[in-house]
């Protein structure tokens, strides 16, 4: 699937909260999840983060995952901090979007996102108990605010679900698809943090899988994990890749305002 350009590349960072902090992700290792140290912001707290990227990079569009309620079945969440954040954003800062993965694994999980005013609940398939679940959401919410994450290892599906555990995650899309679902996440766990870079090949046999109109029907396929830097942006533009979830070539200043420019990336004037 070739770019035609016709839809903005976006890219997205990534926030991963936990003990109502933003932390360093690094290869799915929340035990070892450190506070984030970054040069667009002195603070580790969550506003002044977002506050960050929208003054400096100008972007608006977040990925949050709450890894307090992934790793505590939603028995902890970060979700009034989310909302508030937003609120507070929508007064200070003008528009911005928020796509939460808090690892939701029913019907009440979804609900629990969405009425807070949540743009989009993602699924990750890590704590999805089966695909008779997720038709179930899909039944209940439709497919417009939903985002299934294709949590994966070694190219290898990660998934609490026994039709997708270790499922190879070409086939894992292929079989999603038959769902309706319209906005994809490939998540490389073993890279995130690392900059490692792209896992092209895969990413390749994904986008074998979904045909030349899949864009142009407003759906969308990220990649989260490994970017290391502009080169790899580029890569995913051309290749037709909707956009990508980053985060440490954020921080540590590998991706700057004039990349995404480059990349006719269309972000929002800075806010004085």
């Amino acid at each position: 699937m070739k770019s035609n350009h016709k839809s903005p590349f976006r890219v997205i960072p990534a926030i991963d909260l936990m003990g109502g902090v933003v932390v360093h992700g690094v290869k799915g290792e929340r035990k070892n999840y450190q506070p984030v140290k970054s040069i667009l912001s002195e603070s580790a707290e969550f506003f002044p983060i977002v506050e960050a990227f929208v003054r400096k990079l100008g972007l608006r569009e977040y990925y949050i995952a709450d890894l307090d309620a992934i790793m505590f079945s939603m028995q902890k969440d970060h979700l009034n901090l989310i909302t508030h954040t937003r609120t507070e954003g929508l007064n200070t800062l003008g528009m911005i979007s928020f796509m939460v993965d808090a690892g939701v694994f029913n019907l009440e999980g979804v609900r629990k996102i969405l009425k807070t005013g949540i743009d989009q609940a993602i699924i990750g398939t890590e704590t999805l108990p089966s695909l008779t679940t997720l038709q179930d959401i899909i039944n209940c919410y439709g497919a417009d605010r939903l985002v299934v994450s294709l949590d994966s290892k070694d190219s290898k599906v990660i998934s609490a679900a026994p039709e997708l555990s270790n499922m190879g995650v070409p086939q894992a899309l292929c079989l999603l698809r038959e769902f309706g679902i319209r906005h994809y996440i490939l998540l490389e766990l073993q890279k995130v943090g690392t900059s490692a870079g792209l896992n092209k090949e895969l990413i390749k046999e994904c986008l074998s899988v979904l045909d030349v109109q899949f864009q142009e029907r407003g759906s969308s396929f990220f990649i989260g994990g490994g970017v290391s830097g502009y080169e790899d942006l580029h890569w995913l533009r051309e290749m037709g890749v909707s956009g990508a979830i980053v985060a440490t070539a954020l921080h540590d200043g590998r991706l700057t305002s004039q990349n995404l420019s480059q990349l006719n990336i269309v972000v929002s004037q800075v806010v004085r």
